[in-house]
């Protein structure tokens, strides 16, 4: 299997000569990952298009495919593994591993995603990839399980038997057992491990072991199959899933399934369409970046003071004919003690001195006036993360207008969340000494 490791804004080249920040794929590699993303564009045509990764061609290179906010894993069908990472820029170290530890820790806040219970100290003996992590999330989970013992549940079986168990089946005996009057064809219910659940665990225990690379996890993969050696696989996993019970004894499985559904139904953010992927877990990093923020206010602002509202709702652009273009700002924080109110809104982006206005979208500070309208902020708030080009740049950068809006904005060191809290903190302190 070969594997290639790329972060944010990188590409990939179809065996091209190496360049800075490009990769060179094998002609069949580069070909599946192609169509593989003009099929996830495709397939949202009615929508707005899924731009996993951008297409363009590049003088002296030909194609180039580009990583662009998407990060996570994709294995082709030829079992090329790409590993996207997110484009960080971490003080102190700056490897694989250190990005990969942030972004699992980025992970672990979305409500949406089943890593909350992950822990990290695997991180820190490991040089596992995203995809060895990802299956070791699930060996953690399935090897509690094992401790707990596996579900047993009632299974309806019909056979031919020498007498009677449970009820007979008459239509089938009458048409298998005519002239075989010692046999009687009856239902019967066997208390066994084949159960949806245990299906559904065997069978991404089987799907894991054909891609994990790591040694480590290959052997306890194969423990697991050990102990369920007696359940068969799912025939048909859309069918389980929906079998899978709602008892009290469900619980035990709730997060292993969860895992299950992420690796056999590929419901990581995303679902992505198209054969050209043997395997795809990929993130949107504008979710997993606002959710990670949110968290971070929420663990470290004082709750005696400070309010943190999520995705806010109930304010709209217009009230008449009806009420039309609603506002929902990332994040809105409520001071308690004065009445104010600071809109924050996350995005996900790259700032350089060396572009226009740092990069900052014009269609961003538009969105931030009307927050500020709207909401009778004190002052909006963009957040961004910091990176290279940032690095000694003093934020953060303020705008105000003649009409009094003021936009501040902020990068925040996403390897540090007592340094994230406290840039935010000065933020607020700032605003309420400011004369209203």
């Amino acid at each position: 299997m070969k594997q290639y490791t790329i972060r944010e804004y990188m590409g990939f080249t179809r065996n091209g000569p190496p360049r800075a920040g490009m990769i060179s794929l094998p002609e069949h590699a580069f070909d599946q990952l192609e169509k593989f993303i003009l099929s996830n564009r495709d397939a949202n045509s009615g929508a707005e298009p899924l731009e996993l990764m951008s297409l363009s061609a590049r003088p002296g290179l030909g194609k180039v495919i580009t990583a662009k906010n998407y990060v996570g894993v994709i294995t082709t069908r030829d079992g090329t593994e790409i590993e996207i990472l997110p484009k960080l820029t971490l003080e102190g170290d700056d490897s694989n591993q250190a990005v990969r530890k942030v972004f699992l820790t980025m992970l672990r806040t979305v409500q949406e995603a089943p890593f909350k219970t992950f822990r990290t100290a695997h991180l820190n003996t490991s040089r596992m990839r995203l995809l060895d992590l990802f299956v070791r999330m699930f060996l953690d989970e399935a090897h509690q399980l094992i401790q707990r013992g596996l579900k047993s549940d009632y299974t309806a079986r019909q056979d031919n038997e020498p007498c009677v168990r449970g009820k007979i089946v008459f239509s089938e005996h009458i048409r298998k057992n005519l002239l075989h009057r010692e046999r009687i064809f009856v239902e019967y219910d066997v208390f066994s491990v084949d159960c949806p659940e245990n299906r559904l665990v065997k069978s991404t225990a089987l799907y894991l072991q054909r891609h994990t690379t790591d040694l480590q996890n290959r052997k306890d993969l194969r423990i697991v199959l050990s102990v369920m050696e007696q359940v068969p696989v799912a025939k048909n996993v859309e069918q389980d899933f929906q079998r899978c019970g709602q008892s009290r004894s469900m619980a035990d499985y709730q997060r292993l399934l969860e895992l299950c559904q992420v690796f056999l139904q590929g419901k990581s953010f995303t679902a992505f369409s198209g054969g050209q992927a043997a395997l795809a877990l990929l993130f949107p990093m504008e979710r997993v970046f606002e959710s990670y923020v949110a968290a971070v206010l929420r663990w470290n602002l004082d709750s005696r003071k400070y309010r943190v509202h999520v995705q806010a709702k109930g304010k709209y652009l217009f009230e008449l004919p009806r009420k039309q273009f609603a506002l929902r700002p990332d994040l809105v924080i409520e001071d308690l003690n004065r009445g104010e109110r600071t809109v924050l809104d996350t995005k996900w982006k790259l700032l350089s001195p060396q572009w226009h206005n740092y990069g900052i979208s014009q269609a961003d500070m538009y969105q931030m006036y009307a927050y500020q309208k709207e909401y009778a902020a004190k002052q909006t708030v963009l957040l961004y993360p910091n990176c290279e080009a940032m690095t000694g740049q003093k934020t953060p950068l303020c705008y105000s207008s003649p009409s009094g809006s003021l936009v501040r904005v902020q990068t925040l060191r996403l390897n540090s969340t007592i340094a994230m809290a406290e840039a935010v903190k000065e933020l607020l302190d700032v605003a309420s000494q400011s004369p209203k």
